[in-house]
């Protein structure tokens, strides 16, 4: 068996270790943080079993200038930020036709149909029963406008077998009393759940990966590199000899990759999300909010109004505009909501095409990548390390993963 090096200890990185070392590798995973304590910390907490829509769309072209000018709606840029990554955005519309949304829209489905079957194997081993709800989200919209606008959307969803039922105002107020009847019509996702707690699911598995002889250190890779046929990782000035590396640390991926001369379309999305203090009996599924794209879900720490996007890189300090609308939004639908207990930011690895990268590298052999999952990190993270076990074996898998390919950009 192989000595393999995953760097990253989100849900990603720890589903990936978890399969390798089930299959008796010897596996250490490096993360200058602590296991599922970034951008793995801060979802909505839902397994979007089989979805296949993202932030590309062709409805973008005519949304595009009302989207542009926003500071506090779904979608926030910063000028500034763009017009440093113009080749990114270009990329991004590039794939904002019919043609290339269908081709996406199959690859993800095509994957994410494997999402929830891959997380059953982690969780028969694992017992996280006691964080997850299992009762279908609601998407609810506002206006007969805004439900008209998703057509296209819930159009693609029904072509490539995301299951949902369309519900009216009286099936709504049944489902989540407490909700102010501010809504024309919602959305029911089949066969959906949810956690009550990210960070518990993905603490659950690491301490199944260590139990079982994995091993975690807590230090920041610095750079891959090959002496002859050997690979090595670099940190705190030293060198360690490892068989093979699994590249899944989100955002900062691309960093690593250009140290063995790897170089991909990798950009940020800044995520948001509020707790508000506990009401148990407030909601009792998480509820989306399509004017604004965030859902609130009932979690052991509080109700969490999650989502939002955000161009603005790394490096700029938190947008209070977008908690203020985070948080009024919030309380618009659920006014008995009480105080914020906390609130939070984080950085999602996107790509163009809003698909993630997985796959082996060119430029350095037995080198792996497992990054760019946008929104659905959590809901992929396990079928993710499914397959790089498989690539890692050389294994045949009923998985196509073409499309996530690399080298596709």
């Amino acid at each position: 068996m192989s000595k393999i090096a995953v760097i990253g200890a989100g849900i990603i990185g720890v589903c990936i270790a978890h399969f390798l070392r089930k299959n008796g590798h010897e596996v250490i995973l490096y993360d200058q943080n602590e296991p599922g304590t970034q951008t793995s910390f801060g979802s909505a907490g839902l397994f979007a079993n089989r979805e296949c829509v993202t932030a590309n769309s062709p409805k973008l072209w005519k949304n595009l200038p009302a989207m542009l000018l926003s500071k506090n709606g779904p979608l926030v840029i910063d000028w500034l930020y763009v017009f440093t990554h113009l080749p990114w955005i270009f990329r991004f519309l590039r794939n904002c036709t019919t043609a290339r949304v269908e081709h996406i829209a199959k690859s993800l489905s095509s994957f994410s149909s494997h999402a929830k079957f891959a997380y059953e194997e982690i969780f028969n081993e694992v017992d996280v029963s006691k964080y997850i709800v299992h009762k279908e989200p609601i998407y609810l919209y506002e206006s007969k406008e805004l439900f008209e606008k998703d057509q296209y959307a819930l159009n693609l969803r029904k072509k490539y077998n995301v299951h949902f039922d369309i519900i009216n105002k009286e099936d709504i107020a049944k489902m989540e009393p407490s909700i102010e009847p501010i809504y024309y019509k919602g959305i029911v996702f089949k066969g959906e759940r949810f956690t009550k707690s990210p960070i518990q699911i993905t603490k659950k598995i690491f301490d199944n990966f260590i139990r079982n002889g994995g091993h975690f250190v807590l230090k920041k890779i610095d750079s891959i590199f090959r002496k002859g046929d050997s690979l090595f990782l670099k940190c705190d000035e030293q060198e360690h000899y490892v068989d093979k590396i699994v590249v899944a640390a989100g955002v900062w991926s691309n960093i690593l990759a250009r140290t063995i001369g790897d170089n991909f379309p990798l950009d940020t999305e800044r995520g948001y999300h509020i707790i508000f203090e506990n009401n148990s009996n407030l909601l009792a599924h998480s509820v989306g909010w399509a004017k604004t794209g965030f859902y609130m879900t009932p979690m052991d720490d509080g109700i969490r109004a999650a989502g939002t996007v955000e161009i603005a890189g790394l490096k700029k300090s938190m947008n209070k505009n977008m908690l203020t609308m985070i948080e009024a939004t919030a309380r618009s639908i659920l006014p008995q909501l009480g105080k914020v207990k906390s609130q939070w930011m984080g950085f999602r690895p996107t790509l163009p095409d809003s698909l993630p990268v997985i796959g082996e590298s060119q430029k350095c052999k037995n080198v792996y990548y497992a990054f760019g999952h946008q929104h659905l990190g959590l809901s992929l993270a396990a079928v993710t390390g499914k397959m790089i076990c498989s690539l890692i074996e050389n294994k045949p898998t009923n998985i196509n993963i073409e499309a996530l390919s690399p080298y596709r950009f």
